[in-house]
């Protein structure tokens, strides 16, 4: 039987931001995949070096609406590390309730598109309805909903007063029923089941790919930031890691409804116990050590490594390796054997970032060279 190439992407309906997928067909049988980056490149890590310090920061936290949570903890450990500034505890929480948050945001986001790519539309409206309430508790707490931006180098710069907490607390009531009914409707829905009994990724593979997040935790592996290299307040916190073994997109999905619920609970805790004192180490921070250090953070789709070195004015070097850029790497494995109508299903299942993933590959083809460009 020949063999056809159907391009996937870059503009495809299926596809939230542009990415090409090539897709090998013998019938209707995938038989190869290759996918090429650099469609959303924006120089953001070059950019980042010629800004002052707060204004690297906001910047860092436009790589990804939401993961803006996650990319300006991880830079902003890594400056405090640097120059050994240990922020107040009170700051400690307000990070990680906006962490967790943005995974409550992230997720439900992400699960009301699994069912929009399934055809699922009921599933679609009940997640991003209550979705809606994380992104007001977001608004209650930071004066935003996408690109918070609440983050400082040494703290934060909103407090979390009772009235605010308060408020935030009745939101979190509301999305808690939703969340149970997306959950009821998720889960007794066997067709919508069936459906995601694909894409298998075995524990050895995932350790092979090196995946990481729910990807890797829906393979069995037992890996996660906040309890592996704890950071922010997580050390204080009473939660589970949730593990699936089916290593399919259902095993993937239902390791992110577990997190949600999780999240949920550690948000109760945190706003319950937020400790008193200051939100900041210091005013504002416009000058550095000399030195570069790398954080980890455990970002709703899974690690997110930055690496910075810090000149006195501006970061000299920011390197930023998301999730995304990790669980790309088992998506060929993972469509061999399916069917062109399982493409938008498993691409889904890994929940990519491509603003996050994105770097231009330069190759000289007359020295045989290649060289990677930062985002």
């Amino acid at each position: 039987m020949p063999r056809v190439e159907v391009p996937f992407g870059p503009y495809h309906p299926a596809l939230g931001e542009p990415e090409y997928f090539k897709v090998v067909l013998e019938g209707e049988k995938i038989v190869s995949v290759d996918f090429e980056l650099g469609y959303n490149y924006r120089e953001i890590e070059k950019k980042a070096a010629m800004f002052t310090w707060p204004k690297a920061l906001v910047l860092l936290g436009r790589i990804c609406g939401i993961c803006s949570s996650a990319h300006t903890q991880a830079f902003a450990y890594s400056v405090e590390k640097i120059n050994g500034i240990e922020i107040p505890n009170r700051a400690k929480y307000i990070r990680t309730i906006g962490a967790e948050l943005e995974r409550l945001h992230s997720h439900l986001l992400w699960f009301g598109l699994q069912g929009d790519q399934a055809g699922f539309d009921t599933l679609f409206m009940h997640a991003w309805g209550a979705r809606e309430h994380a992104l007001n508790m977001l608004e209650i707490m930071a004066g935003k909903r996408i690109h918070y931006n609440y983050m400082i180098i040494g703290g934060v710069h909103r407090d979390i007063p009772p009235t605010i907490a308060n408020q935030m607390k009745k939101e979190l009531i509301e999305l808690t029923k939703k969340y149970e009914t997306t959950k009821e409707i998720f889960l007794s829905n066997e067709v919508m089941i069936d459906r995601l009994k694909i894409a298998k990724l075995t524990t050895e593979k995932a350790r092979e790919f090196g995946v990481v997040g729910p990807v890797a935790r829906g393979s069995g592996i037992k890996m996660d930031a906040r309890k592996d290299f704890p950071y922010s307040a997580y050390e204080e916190l009473d939660f589970k890691i949730p593990i699936q073994k089916g290593g399919d997109a259902y095993a993937r999905s239902l390791v992110r409804l577990d997190e949600m619920n999780e999240s949920i609970l550690m948000l109760n805790q945190l706003l319950s116990n937020l400790p008193k004192g200051k939100i900041s180490k210091q005013g504002l921070f416009l000058k550095s050590k000399e030195g570069e250090k790398t954080t980890v953070i455990e970002a709703p789709r899974g690690e997110n490594f930055h690496f910075v070195i810090a000149g006195k004015n501006t970061p000299k070097f920011v390197r930023v390796r998301p999730p995304t850029f990790a669980n790309l790497s088992a998506i060929p494995h993972m469509m061999k054997g399916l069917s062109l109508s399982d493409v938008p299903l498993v691409i889904s299942s890994i929940d990519p970032c491509f603003a996050c993933t994105d770097r231009v590959i330069v190759m000289d083809l007359n020295s045989k060279t290649i060289k990677e460009v930062e985002m």
